[in-house]
């Protein structure tokens, strides 16, 4: 159940253009697509949901699927993705949130159970709440930040890497800002897992998991994984794209 004392909005950043996997947000999954999927679980623990994608003719399919399911959707810059979240967080009609997610259109099965309990650590003092790395599955968590520490970042003193990737100036360098990383309350991390949308072998495994099962959840897909050795080796070979190289 969302916490409405923390009027949390939750923006999905999504873009048609992908070097490995051109198209991925859109690719067919469930009953729905993989942005689809990434929007109605964030609909289960966020007061609002918002889709941010860019300005380029490419982009239109995600904003026309938008439309049909009824979702706001803000473009912006194509590269410069933290423009896109401060241009939709200084809109007056966003003044009521104080906190928001960040999520990305490539993790369809983000765990609403993590995000619950992420949302109940939420405090006045902190900056930037997420789960430890290499704690929980990838593909599974979200981060938490605080909207007025974010609007009071400096644009002009961004990387490309921290333009693209907007909460990596919050938490790289430690004692920059009040940062809480916490532990997952379930016993499910397997470094194996990833449930995450990158390659085609990811694609393979997400439709065989959302067939058995079209509202699969993430605790629900680790558990099957974890029991099926040809499930567990189908992306084995993929690998996690580094922030910085």
């Amino acid at each position: 159940m969302i916490n409405k004392k923390y009027n949390l909005v939750s923006i999905i950043q999504a873009r048609i253009s992908s070097k490995r996997l051109p198209g991925k947000v859109l690719f067919k999954l469930g009953d729905s697509n993989v942005l689809g999927q990434v929007i109605q679980r964030a609909k289960e623990f966020s007061n609002e949901v918002i889709v941010c994608t860019s300005i380029n003719s490419e982009d239109n399919e995600i904003a026309n699927f938008c439309k049909s399911i009824d979702i706001y959707c803000y473009r912006g810059s194509l590269d410069n993705v933290y423009s896109r979240y401060r241009e939709i967080l200084i809109q007056k009609r966003f003044d009521k949130y104080r906190w928001f997610s960040r999520i990305t259109a490539d993790n369809p099965l983000i765990s609403v159970l993590l995000a619950e309990n992420l949302i109940t650590k939420i405090s006045d003092n902190l900056d930037y709440i997420a789960y430890r790395n290499k704690e929980i599955n990838i593909g599974t968590g979200i981060e938490i930040v605080n909207k007025k520490t974010f609007l009071n970042i400096d644009e002009r003193k961004l990387d490309l890497a921290e333009k693209e990737h907007v909460t990596l100036n919050l938490y790289e360098k430690k004692g920059r800002y009040n940062c809480k990383f916490i532990l997952s309350p379930f016993n499910n991390f397997d470094k194996r897992i990833r449930l995450t949308l990158d390659y085609q072998d990811d694609y393979k495994l997400l439709k065989k998991l959302f067939k058995l099962d079209k509202n699969i959840s993430s605790e629900r897909a680790i558990e099957i994984i974890r029991k099926d050795a040809y499930l567990m080796k189908m992306n084995e070979k993929s690998l996690q794209k580094k922030i910085r190289e």
